[in-house]
């Protein structure tokens, strides 16, 4: 976790980090060029507000597609530990599918 020397985090540096990764991880060339727009693009377009960011949110569609594809109807204790999210919550995604699928 990035931290300035007042021991807060730094979400423009996570930012540029993560955007470093994703590039390297995706074999983009000039990752740090590309991270270090993208750092400023943000800054430009959000600069000066304060944001929340809801972390479920932000991982909802890709927890309820995993759920979709495992969820066998014996294993939702499991796909709640492997996602890091309650029993309940993988539930009321079931629950939701079933609803949308009839």
């Amino acid at each position: 976790m990035t931290s300035t020397s007042t021991d807060r985090i730094d979400p423009i540096a996570i930012l540029r980090e993560e955007a470093i990764a994703a590039a390297l991880a995706h074999g983009a060339d000039r990752c740090e060029e590309l991270a270090d727009n993208l750092v400023q693009r943000y800054a430009q377009r959000v600069g000066g507000i304060n944001a929340y960011v809801r972390i479920r949110r932000a991982r909802t569609a890709t927890i309820k597609a995993e759920v979709a594809r495992r969820h066998n109807g014996k294993n939702t204790r499991e796909i709640a530990r492997d996602l890091g999210v309650s029993q309940r919550y993988v539930q009321k995604i079931v629950a939701q599918l079933h609803v949308v699928a009839n």
